[in-house]
């Protein structure tokens, strides 16, 4: 019941207030799109808004699309953030070409509306979101979906019942949930080292242990991978002061404390010898190869949307998903819409670097450290995402918004400042003048 009540509640407020407030409503549509409320509250939540036909995200979405359009499209003027933005955009382009070149199919057609919405959710976000206070929002928007997933995961694992490993969670199995939880942890653990409030830090690096012990328990060691990956890359990338030195410490014990037997053998599994790796390991080097002959074959528009099990079935006689989201893109869509998804990341991570490496400094501490945080995160989910297929995971394309965002105000407050100085010199000009003349 209280599934409903929030659900309802929070749908009806974002169609009446992303009319006024497009913000609010690309808030509410984001959550849900990360908390999944179909398949968290499945037992007392309809399908449908109402039994409308519309998605509880759908329903928010129109009236935010209006709000926006009616708002002019809040600040388009973005900066840095633009090249990444394009690559998402071309990406989404190219899976269109795709599935136009090798023939419409009903399941590439689904995948084109996700691209679509994910797209316009982003830039939405992007041109709405220009003060820290908005940023900032997000971020708990985003720890929030995230952590009360995790919660609820975690009381159904205490209780016996081992959900995401059994039955996976929003049509994701173990290992793509994982990976999405080595994003969440990773979007929490920073959050917790930004904020001043130490209330907030103490949910933020609850939430970020919450996580971590779903990864634990999924038995994914894409995730493990994962999330071993964005704990190595923490600790380079976080300034060596006592407070940060001792966290990562105390991190390390916990996570070592939730590492049980069982998940660790099944880690140490993907680096047997050749001839003692499972069925699981062999099949997906298997795929790899294969996703290798047809790249060649079929570099420019790949076998179709959605189309790479039945080809591979058919050709191969191996049914199964390529293991690897970029494999996985390449063979459905071609080695383009590979270039640009990679261009997405690629991009969102260089632009990071400065802030990281470079001694550049945004116009607050706090989005130096969701610099940090975005760096890392999208690292963990570029490597992590080579031994999983994933299609659109939201969580982790919100999370390079984050940095995005960061670009965005780091560039609206040098305009700023430049305008200033322009008026500031006018004036001195202005004044010479004055005097000169007197």
């Amino acid at each position: 019941m209280k599934g409903y009540l929030f659900v309802y509640t929070l749908t009806i407020l974002g169609m009446v207030g992303a009319l006024f407030s497009p913000y609010m409503g690309i808030c509410i549509y984001v959550l849900f799109g990360v908390l999944a409320p179909n398949a968290l509250w499945y037992y007392s939540l309809d399908e449908t808004f109402l039994n409308s036909g519309l998605g509880f995200s759908e329903v928010v979405a129109y009236p935010t699309i209006v709000g926006w359009t009616l708002n002019h499209f809040g600040n388009l003027n973005i900066g840095k953030a633009t090249l990444p933005l394009v690559c998402l955009a071309g990406y989404s382009c190219w899976v269109l070409f795709s599935l136009t070149a090798t023939g419409w199919n009903p399941y590439g057609w689904v995948q084109i509306l996700m691209n679509v919405r994910l797209l316009l959710a982003i830039l939405i976000v992007l041109s709405l979101c220009d003060t820290l206070r908005r940023l900032r929002i997000f971020v708990w928007i985003l720890i929030f979906s995230f952590g009360f997933v995790a919660f609820e995961l975690n009381m159904s694992y205490l209780q016996g019942f081992n959900r995401l490993q059994m039955t996976g969670y929003a049509g994701m199995d173990n290992n793509f949930f994982a990976v999405s939880m080595v994003v969440g942890a990773v979007l929490a653990f920073f959050t917790g080292l930004a904020e001043k409030n130490i209330a907030l830090k103490g949910i933020a690096f609850f939430a970020a242990v919450l996580q971590a012990h779903v990864i634990m328990f999924s038995m994914s060691r894409g995730g493990m991978l994962g999330l071993l990956i964005a704990f190595v890359f923490t600790v380079i990338v976080i300034p060596k002061n006592a407070q940060n030195l001792t966290l990562i410490f105390i991190g390390a014990i916990i996570g070592v404390a939730i590492w049980g037997p069982t998940p660790r053998e099944r880690f140490m599994t993907a680096f047997a010898n050749m001839e003692d790796l499972d069925g699981s390991a062999m099949s997906r080097l298997t795929s790899w190869k294969n996703c290798a002959i047809v790249m060649k074959e079929r570099p420019v528009f790949g076998v179709g949307v959605k189309n790479w099990t039945s080809y591979s079935t058919n050709r191969f006689g191996l049914f199964l998903e390529a293991h690897s989201t970029w494999f996985q893109t390449a063979v459905d869509s071609g080695i383009p819409a590979l270039l640009f998804l990679l261009g997405f990341f690629g991009f969102t991570i260089i632009r990071t670097l400065p802030y990281i490496f470079g001694g550049a400094r945004a116009p607050d501490p706090m989005i130096d450290i969701y610099m940090q945080m975005v760096f890392v995160a999208c690292v963990s989910y570029c490597l992590s995402a080579q031994f999983v297929s994933l299609y659109a995971m939201e969580g982790v394309f919100y999370t390079a918004t984050i940095g995005l965002v960061g670009l965005k105000l780091t560039h609206l407050k040098k305009l700023e400042d430049d305008r200033r100085e322009t008026e500031e010199m006018l004036e001195m000009q202005r004044d010479m003048g004055y005097s000169y003349t007197r």
